[in-house]
């Protein structure tokens, strides 16, 4: 009898832990920025009413943060064209803006199946 309670409880105490671990979000990955968590970088997403939510922003590049979608380069293309930029060509990962004989290349990697990061030089 004694065997089974320490069974049970066990069993009861892993799936507490895994609940706990589940709502918190830990299982996301790590961003490639140190100076936001993950959980942080999707709160700031879920808050704002934009499409691109900026996350971070280092020395050389700003962090946005978007929702997976099949229209993600074309509101990426919206978003960096409010500043002047003029998309040119789409690259792999990477779009290709000019404005005043300068070019920007926007990088984009798959974070999550639900996120998308986006990196936008300095300029």
């Amino acid at each position: 009898m004694n065997k089974k309670w320490i069974i049970f409880s066990l069993v009861f105490i892993f799936i507490i832990v895994l609940t706990i671990i589940l709502l918190n979000k830990w299982h996301y990955p790590s961003l490639p920025i140190e100076s936001v968590s993950p959980k942080e970088a999707i709160q700031k997403l879920n808050k704002s009413d934009e499409m691109l939510v900026e996350i971070a922003k280092e020395d050389d590049a700003t962090w946005y943060i978007i929702n997976n979608s099949e229209d993600v380069n074309e509101n990426i293309k919206q978003y960096i064209s409010k500043d002047g930029w003029t998309f040119k060509e789409f690259d792999g990962n990477s779009l290709f803006f000019e404005k005043n004989d300068e070019t920007l290349i926007v990088s984009t990697q798959m974070w999550t199946s639900k996120y998308r990061l986006i990196k936008v030089p300095a300029k």
